[in-house]
């Protein structure tokens, strides 16, 4: 295990320290994209070189010119800065592509809601309308029908009139026939002349019934023409059938909208954010600054880490076999002195 532990150290350190480099690598050549592949070359050895320039500052600390020291030290530093600088603009610019296309997908949201919203009120003005509609209809079919009521009415008194009085025409002739015929009496005759002067009323009476029948007929007939034209409505002006399959299908649209939102990093953020009151690309931010400041220095310090546990501290090592020399000396001198 003693073996082992120093080599998954050092795969372990390079494995983060080569990760880091690449996400740099990747937003320095974003940033100067114009010339992305000479960057990347240089970005590279710079990160190769902060490796061995570690390595270096720890083995040979006590042991190079404070001019060397100092220059490899700030040098160690800025590249570790700049590495830290190159993963932030690669995880910020990898962010903003989410965050526009977050941007484009609440756009369409909201213009599919506000399309909902009008078709909604679409539905609701065609049902209020057919409702009135319907209403005034029914009302105008109760003022047909009264009129045509009270115009059956008139005719029907006017009728009864004649039929009463025609009953009476009847009476009188009854009467005269119902007497005896006495032997003078010339009561056929009589009965012949009533017929006679009653004749040209009969017929103007039964011309008036026969009038009253067919104006009653006229119009019941105008009455129903009524009914049927008012019941004729175009259906399709109040048929909301298709403004409500276009609600659901756009419902639709829109849970399959939020699912890809939900499906984003971001979407996860948002519950972050509304956890803690800030907004969303605050959230991130903190996010992406927190796995700046551990990423490459945690790297730098695994490779100090592993330099120390294969070649043991920097500090210069103490010869202890010149002081038991240095003791020896300093006595055969005291013991000359003495004799």
């Amino acid at each position: 295990m003693t073996k082992v532990f120093p080599v998954l150290l050092f795969f372990v350190s390079l494995l983060i320290a080569g990760t880091a480099a690449f996400f740099s690598v990747k937003g320095i050549g974003l940033l100067f994209v114009g010339s992305f592949y000479p960057v990347v070359i240089m970005a590279s050895s710079l990160e190769i070189g902060k490796l061995f320039a570690v390595s270096f500052l720890y083995r040979q600390w006590h042991n190079m010119p404070r001019l060397l020291r100092f220059y490899l030290s700030v040098a160690t530093l800025l590249l570790i800065l700049i590495t830290s600088l190159g993963i932030f603009g690669f995880l910020s610019d990898a962010y903003n592509g989410t965050r526009n296309k977050i941007s484009y997908l609440d756009t369409k949201i909201a213009n599919i809601e506000l399309e909902n919203k009008t078709l909604t009120d679409r539905i609701t003005s065609r049902k209020q309308t057919q409702s009135s509609n319907t209403l005034d209809n029914n009302n105008r079919l109760e003022r047909y029908k009264s009129i045509y009521d009270d115009f059956v009415k008139q005719q029907n008194k006017e009728k009864l009139e004649l039929v009463e009085r025609r009953a009476q025409l009847d009476t009188q002739l009854d009467a005269l026939e119902s007497k005896p015929n006495g032997l003078f009496s010339n009561n056929k005759k009589l009965i012949e002349q009533l017929k006679s002067d009653q004749a040209s009323e009969r017929r103007e009476i039964l011309v008036k019934l026969d009038g009253i029948d067919t104006a009653i007929d006229v119009e019941y007939k105008q009455f129903i023409a009524k009914v049927d034209q008012s019941n004729v409505v175009d259906s399709s002006v109040f048929d909301v059938s298709d403004l409500i399959v276009k609600v659901d299908n756009n419902n639709n649209q829109i849970l399959e909208l939020k699912r890809q939102v939900s499906e984003t990093d971001i979407g996860s953020f948002r519950f972050i954010a509304n956890a803690f009151g800030v907004e969303v690309d605050t959230a991130v931010r903190m996010f992406i600054v927190m796995i700046v400041v551990v990423f490459d220095p945690l790297a730098m310090c695994l490779i100090i880490g592993y330099n120390v546990y294969v070649h043991g501290s920097a500090r210069p090592a103490v010869n202890h076999n010149v002081i038991p020399t240095i003791m020896s000396t300093n006595r055969r001198v005291v013991i000359s002195k003495k004799k």
